[in-house]
């Protein structure tokens, strides 16, 4: 195993946690979205909505998938021999 595929299974880290953290972020910004809608129908607008927005610590994958991916795709880039 060269260096390149360490390269390239960090990437690969990195871009699976950035595409679970848009996914987790879009779905909670719907659902947020829907109890606004929710809230204006019921002609409640001093209300605010308890929706949680995804932080990226809420998934314990997130975080561990880029902290790997960037230990992998640093180590992947070839070292100078003197």
């Amino acid at each position: 195993m060269g260096n390149d595929f360490y390269r390239k299974l960090g990437a690969s880290f990195l871009n699976s946690a950035g595409v679970i953290y848009a996914i987790e972020r879009v779905g909670s910004l719907i659902a947020r979205s829907h109890e606004i809608a929710a809230l204006y129908e019921a002609n409640m607008f001093n209300a605010l909505p308890e929706t949680h927005i995804t932080s990226f610590f809420d998934n314990i994958f997130v975080p561990i998938l880029a902290f790997l991916g960037m230990i992998l795709f640093v180590y992947g880039f070839p070292k100078k021999i003197k």
